[in-house]
């Protein structure tokens, strides 16, 4: 008799550390929240990416209104007197015999979508040298 065909489940279709920085993500956030520090109120975590050592989760974040008023340094001053309430918190939720080291890193992706959008709606030019055309004939 033949044993009956089983699905992959939903779980192996990811790998390890995507699983462990998607747990990240949301103990992070969680905590954030918990803590309610002024300073990050609208600060929105992006993304993480854990090493497959398990050594760093790079917590990535957006700060939209910060950057356009040039407040990032009370941002990253934010993150850092949260950091250890933060990591614990990693440390408690993650199912893992290593806790990854949490480090917060502003998340370009975003400004830079934005800048382009601007680019090519006509609102700013752009600069010089970086557009990547050869209209040298």
């Amino acid at each position: 008799m033949a044993r009956p065909r089983q699905r992959p489940s939903a779980r192996q279709n990811y790998s390890r550390t995507d699983r462990i920085s998607e747990q990240i993500r949301e103990i992070v956030a969680t905590e954030l929240e918990r803590i309610g520090d002024e300073r990050l109120d609208l600060v929105t975590i992006t993304g993480v990416t854990v090493d497959n050592d398990l050594n760093v989760a790079k917590v990535f974040y957006s700060a939209l209104v910060a950057a356009a008023e040039d407040r990032t340094d009370v941002i990253d001053e934010g993150f850092e007197d949260v950091r250890h309430r933060v990591q614990k918190a990693v440390g408690r939720g993650v199912s893992a015999r290593k806790t990854p080291r949490v480090t917060f890193l502003p998340d370009d992706v975003l400004n830079a979508a934005l800048r382009i959008e601007d680019i090519v709606a006509g609102r700013v030019e752009p600069i010089a040298g970086s557009t990547g055309s050869t209209d040298e004939a």
